[in-house]
């Protein structure tokens, strides 16, 4: 079983909407990972990053959000081109886990129509309310004739052990994380927007963006527990510095 990590480009933005207490003038620019598991029983797709379209015009697909998130990046950022480096097509991924349905984790969902979708839930029913259309969801991200798995708490993918989701609500109502044991004293925990930088986890900072802060604090703590006991190597959701120590394909963990 390997783990390959590739961004689909970088979104620019105020560092503080992470980091509250950063200056309000301080600009980064984050990753926005994928990751592919090739598993004995089929591919796994973690996210499907931003919808291609963003790149050539982010106002037309995410409206002003665009002015608080822009895309760093162009056509060849986008999902299929990155799966093209390590020469796996979208038919060949059995199943996708969107940790959340934000626009920057489900926007290129409908390029996987052979697949098998594992959302939670409370978070499918979230961003089906019209209310939440255009803050972080956007129905034209994962809004398509796509087999969508209802996902609720942990569940085992394979039924091995090796793949398991676990939810880690707090950032979004269903958002859930990816535990990844690929041999013995070898886990790798993929935590999407959980802890998207290493402040989050370490020091326990509160982002922003969050639905529910007390929430996020919980999962927080309750990702320290999974940490420990797996001796997991975590893997953060945006986090610029990580991003520039881990192995990218076509390097892989495994």
């Amino acid at each position: 079983m390997k783990v390959y990590a590739m961004t689909c480009g970088r979104l620019r933005a105020r560092k503080n909407i992470f980091i509250p207490d950063a200056d309000k003038n301080l600009f980064i620019e984050t990753p926005v990972p994928i990751f592919i598991i090739t598993h004995p029983q089929g591919n796994v797709l973690f996210d499907t990053g931003p919808h291609t379209d963003v790149f050539k015009d982010a106002f037309a697909r995410w409206g002003g959000l665009a002015k608080a998130f822009q895309p760093v990046g162009n056509e060849s950022s986008g999902i299929l081109s990155q799966l093209a480096k390590i020469e796996i097509r979208s038919g060949s991924i059995r199943y996708v886990i969107n940790s959340h349905l934000h626009f920057d984790h489900a926007g290129g969902n409908e390029f996987f129509t052979d697949a098998t979708f594992l959302v939670s839930g409370k978070e499918l029913a979230f961003a089906k309310n019209p209310d939440n259309e255009g803050k972080g969801y956007f129905q034209a991200d994962w809004n398509h004739p796509l087999d969508y798995q209802k996902v609720d708490g942990e569940l085992d993918i394979f039924g091995d052990g090796k793949l398991v989701i676990v939810p880690m609500p707090g950032h979004t109502p269903g958002h859930q994380i990816l535990v990844v044991r690929l041999k013995e004293q070898e886990t790798i925990i993929l935590s999407g927007d959980s802890v998207p930088f290493k402040e989050h986890y370490y020091d326990f900072v509160v982002s922003r963006n969050n639905l529910d802060n007390d929430q996020v604090l919980e999962s927080v703590k309750n990702l320290h527990t999974l940490v420990e006991a797996e001796k997991a190597f975590l893997i953060h959701g945006h986090d610029p510095d990580q991003w520039e120590e881990i192995k990218k394909a076509p390097d892989y963990y495994g």
